[in-house]
């Protein structure tokens, strides 16, 4: 919510290394101003990769039930009061693709509601490598990680940011889906680094 910390950029930068052989695009659920989606796009600069950039430029959406306030961190007083904030222009974002010369032919942003974009959006990526997820509420989490699910393959990784922080949705949609997923065979490996280098969690898929 406060920029990805230099800690928390490491682990980006290693799961991009780690999954450049495996197929599929890239994906950021969550871009703000953009300044992530330049660290990504600088480390897929010499690969074929498309980059796809996924928000709404609203804000945030409305919280449910399962959003918690856990971290009021510009102290509004309840989680209801976040709806709407943190928006940011898409101009930002283009500036940030241009200033580090990635091709505007390999990124696509979508536009959207993460709820709204996978009922509509024929752009959507059919295998994905690697996937940073900044989305801060239980509901967009969850729809985010289903589909990740189906394009993702052996070896991809999946970063979900805000893990145990600031709305108690994040870990509760990523354990849910970590537990349904591992019940029968295990299917995920989840890494949650000490909080001293920020709270997020790694997913690494295994089948």
């Amino acid at each position: 919510l406060l920029g990805t910390p230099p800690s928390e950029a490491y682990f980006l930068i290693a799961g991009l290394a780690q999954t450049a052989a495996v197929p599929g695009d890239v994906c950021e659920f969550g871009v703000a101003q953009g300044e992530t989606s330049a660290l990504i796009a600088n480390e897929i600069l010499a690969g074929n990769k498309k980059l796809h950039l996924f928000d709404s430029f609203q804000g945030l959406p409305k919280p449910t039930a399962m959003d918690q306030l856990k971290d009021d961190i510009f102290s509004l007083g309840s989680m209801d009061a976040y709806a709407g904030t943190m928006s940011c222009p898409e101009d930002l974002v283009l500036a940030r693709m241009k200033a580090i010369r990635f091709s505007a032919d390999r990124y696509v942003i979508h536009k959207v509601y993460v709820d709204q974009v996978f009922q509509t959006d024929k752009h959507l990526p059919n295998a994905v490598s690697f996937a940073y997820v900044d989305f801060d509420f239980y509901e967009p989490i969850k729809d985010v990680l289903q589909f990740l699910d189906k394009v993702t393959s052996r070896g991809s990784v999946i970063v979900v940011d805000d893990y145990d922080y600031f709305s108690t949705g994040v870990k509760t949609a990523v354990d849910e889906f970590v537990a349904e997923r591992n019940k029968n065979t295990p299917a995920y490996e989840c890494i949650v680094p000490d909080k001293q280098y920020g709270c997020f969690a790694v997913l690494k898929r295994l089948a």
